[in-house]
């Protein structure tokens, strides 16, 4: 009998495999670019939504942080007019230690953060008649707090009354300080299917035990809060706040911390120019009920007077030429400018402009930073589908290329090539076409939602475009596009690695 000699199969390289799969798509060119084009659409949709969420996200923080500066005249209004809820110090407190300290501090930390604090905990140590190290001990129970009144608060009115009675905020607590409360609490509870409480039981029964703690020090700041607002009513007379602000950066600026308040001087500068923008934009539209303004105003727009409304004259005045063509108006109407200039006039109106552009930001992002992401529960499950619709044209796609294939194939088995080597050349032929497609989809995904973000946000979404993320987020696109694909051809190539030769050499 003749004997047979099986030699070792020959194994071709990871290099010459991946040449071979490179000629593969260049020699079928028209379906490798429908099925990149698949891939292009999907990660394109993939990578706008994720941009315009993580866009959304960090020009809603950046709006938030520039609407509270805005706002300062008026919060330092309210704050000399009564003293802070419960809900307010408690957040405060739990902010301003959070800054001061980490989580778990060590000795050294705790004496530094005594000898360093910030004005607001001083204010709260003047307040209450408390130490520094009393109220920072309190730190993890506010911080607690917060975490509780916002699970609360979160409840719409029906399963909150179920569950605590008609009380709210921090009557919550005191409520369930009662055994028979807190036994009402904890079955209907465990009765409320649609109803998850993300904490466990235990820890909110310890924090319910040392919450008069944290009322206590409570109580005593708006006991202090009340007697340092009647103190300074009293020194006021009948003269507005408003008013006394604009001697923020003086002598009523040193009243204020006299009685405990926590006011820097940098505060108080800033406190002191915006009342007088404030004053300056009540004369500056105080004018449109002056007749020679409105009709010198009607005059350069062309327009009938009684169509001259507040809006035109501020976006005249944001030109140097228009302010200074108002500011003669008002001289030759008589009015008292106060010593407005110009540049001043401009400034304000400029600043007033971006105060519209950041309340219609501000209403753009609203729902920002839910879901995965960020992007959202809806837009989550429509990434899904996409997803999935991608994965079912890749593999449709690679379906084909093994259906036209099968000769080739066939005649690549007769030269001795394995399933594994089979199976290697379609995987990679996906991957490269999921690179190619992940690429494209990215940068055109990029570059439509920073254009459509460009004309929803325009000056307020440079300073605050999260460059790290979005790149981050790139990559996890052309990632995305990559496996996709890899996984998507896996059955093809399964199919494709199995077939026989003579099988395969029969099919037209």
């Amino acid at each position: 009998m003749k004997r047979i000699d099986v030699q070792e199969q020959p194994v071709l390289s990871p290099g010459r495999i991946f040449q071979i799969a490179v000629t593969g798509v260049k020699y079928r060119l028209f379906r490798a670019v429908v099925t990149v084009a698949v891939i292009v659409v999907a990660m394109a949709f993939l990578m706008n939504i994720l941009t315009e969420s993580l866009i959304k996200r960090a020009v809603a923080e950046s709006v938030r942080d520039q609407i509270e500066e805005m706002h300062r005249v008026d919060r330092w209004i309210a704050r000399l007019s009564m003293p802070q809820t419960a809900e307010e110090i408690l957040e405060g407190l739990a902010e301003e230690v959070r800054r001061t300290l980490p989580d778990e501090p060590a000795d050294e930390e705790v004496e530094a953060a005594l000898q360093d604090a910030s004005p607001y905990l001083r204010e709260l140590t003047a307040m209450s008649g408390y130490g520094m190290d009393e109220i920072l001990a309190l730190q993890p129970v506010a911080r607690e707090a917060i975490q509780y009144l916002r699970f609360f608060d979160n409840l719409d009115y029906g399963r909150r009354r179920v569950l605590v009675g008609p009380v709210e905020s921090t009557q919550i607590f005191d409520r369930l300080q009662s055994e028979r409360a807190w036994h009402h609490f904890t079955s209907n509870l465990a009765d409320m299917r649609t109803v998850r409480f993300p904490f466990p039981l235990e820890e909110f029964q310890a924090f319910i035990e040392r919450w008069d703690e944290l009322e206590t020090l409570v109580s005593k700041v708006r006991d202090g809060q009340s007697r340092a607002i009647a103190a300074i009513q009293a020194t006021l007379g009948e003269q507005p706040v408003v008013e006394a602000l604009r001697d923020a950066d003086g002598a009523f600026g040193d009243t204020l911390r006299e009685a405990g308040f926590a006011l820097t001087p940098e505060t108080a500068s800033l406190l002191a120019v915006e009342v007088e923008r404030l004053d300056y934009t009540l004369l500056i539209e105080g004018t449109i009920n002056i007749h020679g303004v409105r009709q010198a105003v009607a005059a350069r727009r062309d327009i009938l007077p009684g169509d001259v409304t507040m809006q035109m004259i501020w976006q005249m005045l944001r030109s140097r030429e228009g302010a200074e063509w108002f500011i003669g108006v008002m001289h030759e109407s008589e009015l008292a400018t106060r010593g407005l200039t110009a540049e001043r006039l401009e400034e304000i109106a400029s600043q007033r402009a971006h105060a519209r552009l950041l309340a219609i930001a501000e209403r753009q992002t609203r729902e920002a930073g839910g879901g995965l992401m960020g992007i959202g529960t809806r837009m989550t499950w429509l990434a899904f589908v996409s997803m999935l619709v991608c994965a079912v044209g890749i593999a449709n796609a690679m379906l084909m290329s093994v259906t036209e294939r099968f000769r080739e194939i066939a005649t690549l088995k007769c030269l001795g090539a394995l399933d594994a080597f089979i199976m290697s050349v379609f995987l990679i032929e996906a991957a490269l076409l999921g690179l190619v497609g992940g690429l494209g989809g990215a940068l055109a995904g990029l570059l439509l939602a920073t254009t459509r973000m460009a004309v929803t946000f325009r000056s307020l979404l440079w300073p605050a475009l999260p460059w790290a993320e979005i790149l981050i987020a790139g990559l996890i696109s052309l990632a995305v596009g990559i496996v996709l694909a890899a996984i998507s051809a896996v059955y093809p190539s399964f199919r494709a690695a199995r077939l026989a030769p003579m099988e395969a050499m029969r099919i037209e």
